[in-house]
Parts: C-alpha cells; sequence; structure tokens
C-alpha cells in the first residue's frame, strides 16, 4: 500500500496510541498489527480499530516507544513517521478544494473585509447577515402572527453557514494570500 504514514497520537508510560489511516479496512493488516506488538515483551493489551486506523498499546513502563514504532514500520511498510505536531499528508484520492468554493471563500472575505473597514470594525459580514434575518423573522412573525417554517434565505445562509465553519481550515490553506485577514 502506498504513501503509508504513522502518527503517534500520544505516548504515556503505559499506553501508546498511533493512527495509521493504511490500516482503515484493512483487517489482515489490523491482525498482524496485533500479533507482532503482541509478541513485543511487556506489552500487556492490544485494541487495533480498523474502521479509525488507530491502534492503542497498553504496556509496560519500560517499553520504549521506538521498538513500538519499529514493528509498525515493519509489519506495514510504513514509508513515513510523523513528528509531534505535523500535519498528516493530503490523500490524493481525495481532490483539493474546488476552485469554485475557493472563489466564493475569497469574494464573501472581501466583502466582509469592506463592511468591517466601512464600520471602523464594529459590524462584520456575519453581524449584519444575523440582525437582518433575525430582523426579518420578527417582522415576518409580527405581520402573519405565527412561526413559520424557514424561509430559502434562512436555509441558504444556515448551508452557507455550516460551509465556512467545516471548511474553515481547508478554505484558509488552499486560498493562500486570500486567507489573511489582516485589514
Amino acid at each position: 500500500m502506498k504513501g503509508r504514514w504513522l502518527m503517534i497520537a500520544h505516548h504515556l508510560p503505559v499506553r501508546t496510541r498511533f493512527r495509521i489511516p493504511g490500516l482503515r479496512h484493512d483487517p489482515a493488516g489490523c491482525e498482524q498489527v496485533a500479533d507482532r506488538l503482541a509478541a513485543v515483551p511487556g506489552v500487556r493489551e492490544i485494541k487495533v480499530r480498523p474502521y479509525t486506523g488507530s491502534v492503542l498499546i497498553e504496556h509496560e513502563p519500560s517499553v520504549a516507544i521506538s521498538s513500538l514504532v519499529d514493528v509498525m514500520r515493519d509489519t506495514l511498510a510504513i514509508d513515513r513517521i510523523l513528528a509531534e505536531g505535523e500535519k498528516p499528508p493530503l490523500d490524493p484520492d481525495v481532490p483539493p478544494f474546488s476552485t469554485l468554493a475557493q472563489k466564493v471563500v475569497t469574494a464573501v472575505r472581501e466583502l466582509d473585509r469592506d463592511i468591517r473597514r466601512g464600520s471602523d470594525g464594529t459590524v462584520d459580514l456575519g453581524m449584519l447577515a444575523t440582525l437582518g434575518l433575525l430582523g426579518a423573522g420578527a417582522t415576518e412573525i409580527a405581520i402573519t402572527g405565527r412561526l413559520p417554517v424557514p424561509p430559502w434565505f434562512n436555509l441558504a445562509w444556515w448551508g452557507f453557514r455550516t460551509f465556512m465553519t467545516t471548511e474553515v481550515s481547508d478554505a484558509s490553506d488552499d486560498c493562500g494570500d486570500a486567507a489573511d485577514d489582516s485589514g
């Protein structure tokens, strides 16, 4: 399997967790890892989760993390051990952030920046949209006297907001200089 890497999620004197995405949905690899780690002197228990690619090892304090890493590297032909805090490499099978999304993010950031500049930082696009939607909702309730199903613009805003909050790290990474919010 190409591009196998290992991340040390945490290491304590008696417990170590590795993340190996290459193990996801690989029951045979999971079994091999469990068998090889069980043979390491001082290892008490191994929990391998094929769905997440996680390996939890409970061991004696005398077990060196380097010996556990060596077993993992040899068993799975690991290409790379990530340093603490190092971002995992991008999966080549997952397409990059779309160019349309990049353009939308850039346009919305520019609009937000213009609003903040024009208001000397007292208002931003999110606040204006929130106040506008609250006002529109209150007006509709006052006119009709009932609580309606959310109108299309609320649903559109919620969809956009969900997109921006879940994709914020990808948007920041992929938009380069446009990600800089400095005024």
